[in-house]
C-alpha cells in the first residue's frame, strides 16, 4: 500500500520501541484471528469457544501496554472506575445467580473495547496492515461464497462487516485516481447480490446503512449537537426502543411477508424477547445471566446487543456500560467538527466513513447480537481507531 502513496491513515509515530512491538503483538492475535475464523471453517469451529477469550487476551495486553491504569484511578477517571465496576459487579452478578461465569468475558471483551478506543494510538503501518488483512479477507469473499460453509446469514454479515473496513483502502485509492470510484461501485453490486442470494435481512440492512450515511446523510449531520446527539441516543437506548415497539406491535396479530427475503416481519424475535421479559423483570438488579434453554428458540441468543446486556448483567451493568459508550460516541463529534472545518477533506471523509459502518452496525445490532461478536471485535476496534486517529486532546 505503501508504494501506492495513498493518505495516511494516522500520523502519529510511537517513540517508545518497547511499547510499539507489544502492540504488535496484539494486532497480530487479532488479525490472525479474524482471517483465521472467517476463512478457514474449521478454525471457526475449532475457536469458537475459545473467541472470548483470544479477543481478551489481545484486548489486555493492549490495556497494560498503553494505559496508565493507575494513574487514571488517582486521577478520579470516570471512564476508568465505570470500565472496573461495570466488570466486578457484572462477575458478582453471575454468582449471585448461579448463572454460567463465562459471559462475563463477553461484557469485559465489549468494554474493554470501547474504553481502549480512545485510549491506544497504532502506527500508521499497524494501521495499514489491519486494512490490509481486511481487504484481502473482503478479497476472497467477493470472489468466492464461503457462506455456506458458515451460517448464510452469517456469510452474507461478515462480508459487509469487513468492506467496511476494505472500503478505506477503496476510498483512499479514489481519492488518488476517481476512475478507482468504480471499484466500490463493483463490490456494492457484488454485496447486495450476495445478501438477496441468502436472503440475510441484517447484512443488507447494515450495507444500507452504511450507504446512507456516508453518501446521502448531510454532512453537517455529523457535527451538529442536537442532530448527533439523536443519533447517538437513538443508536443506544433506541435499541430496547426498538424491541418494546416490536413485541407491542406483533401482539396486534399484524404481519406480512418482506419483499427480496421471503420472510415474515415477524418470525420470533417477539417470543424470544417476551420469554426474556418474563424472566428478567423478576431479576432487574442482577440480570438473568446465560445458558438458559429458551422455549422460543434453539440457543441462548437474545437478537439484540443492548437488550442482552441489560437482561444478562441487570440494569446497573447496562448503566455503566450505556456511560462507557455513548461518552465515547459523543466524544467523536469535535473529530468530526474539526475535520468539518480543516480544508484536508480526505482524512475527514475517512472517519465519516468508519463513523458510518458503526452506526450500521449499532442499528443492525437492534435485531442481532454482531456490534458485541467477539468475532467482529476486530472491525469495531479498526473502525473507532479510525475517527479516533490523530484526535487532539
Amino acid at each position: 500500500m505503501a508504494k501506492l502513496n495513498l493518505p495516511k491513515l494516522t500520523e502519529y509515530t510511537e517513540d517508545n520501541r518497547r511499547r510499539e512491538i507489544i502492540n504488535w503483538i496484539a494486532i497480530v492475535i487479532l488479525m490472525v484471528f479474524y482471517a483465521g475464523t472467517w476463512l478457514f471453517p474449521w478454525f471457526y469451529h475449532v475457536t469458537e469457544i475459545y473467541n472470548t477469550s483470544i479477543v481478551f487476551l489481545a484486548l489486555v495486553i493492549l490495556f497494560f501496554n498503553n494505559v496508565d491504569w493507575i494513574g487514571k484511578l488517582k486521577s478520579r477517571d470516570w471512564d476508568m472506575y465505570a470500565l472496573g465496576a461495570g466488570g466486578a459487579i457484572a462477575l458478582a452478578n453471575l454468582f449471585i445467580i448461579g448463572s454460567h461465569k463465562g459471559c462475563i468475558l463477553i461484557i469485559a471483551d465489549f468494554l474493554l473495547l470501547w474504553y481502549l478506543s480512545r485510549e491506544i494510538k497504532f502506527t500508521n503501518r499497524q494501521m495499514e496492515f489491519m486494512c490490509g488483512v481486511f481487504v484481502f479477507v473482503f478479497l476472497i469473499w467477493f470472489a468466492i461464497d464461503l457462506a455456506f460453509s458458515y451460517n448464510s446469514n452469517t456469510g452474507a454479515s461478515v462480508t459487509v462487516f469487513t468492506f467496511m473496513c476494505a472500503m478505506i483502502f477503496l476510498t483512499r485509492l479514489s481519492v488518488k485516481r476517481e476512475i478507482y470510484g468504480l471499484l466500490i461501485v463493483l463490490c456494492v453490486v457484488r454485496l447486495v447480490n450476495l445478501v438477496l442470494w441468502h436472503l440475510a435481512r441484517g447484512a443488507f440492512m447494515a450495507l444500507f446503512l452504511l450507504l446512507f450515511f456516508y453518501y446521502l446523510a448531510p454532512r453537517k449531520w455529523w457535527k451538529e449537537k442536537g442532530m448527533y446527539t439523536f443519533l447517538v441516543l437513538f443508536s443506544t437506548f433506541g435499541s430496547l426502543l426498538f424491541v418494546f415497539s416490536y413485541v407491542m406491535l406483533a401482539s396486534t396479530g399484524v404481519n406480512f411477508k418482506m419483499p427480496f427475503f421471503y420472510k415474515s416481519l415477524f418470525s420470533g424475535r417477539e417470543q424470544i424477547w417476551m420469554e426474556v421479559w418474563n424472566m428478567l423483570k423478576q431479576h432487574l438488579l442482577t440480570g438473568i445471566g446465560s445458558g438458559y434453554e429458551l422455549e422460543s428458540f434453539f440457543e441462548y441468543n437474545i437478537h439484540n446487543v443492548m437488550y442482552d446486556i441489560l437482561a444478562v448483567h441487570g440494569i446497573i451493568v447496562f448503566a455503566l456500560a450505556m456511560f462507557i459508550i455513548i461518552r465515547r460516541l459523543l466524544s467523536m463529534r469535535p473529530v468530526f467538527e474539526a475535520g468539518f472545518n480543516s480544508e484536508d477533506k480526505s482524512r475527514f471523509n475517512l472517519k465519516i466513513l468508519a463513523a458510518s459502518g458503526l452506526f450500521a452496525m449499532f442499528i443492525e445490532s437492534f435485531i442481532d447480537m454482531d456490534l458485541m461478536w467477539a468475532d467482529y471485535s476486530p472491525v469495531v476496534l479498526f473502525l473507532l481507531l479510525i475517527i479516533f486517529a490523530d484526535e487532539k486532546r
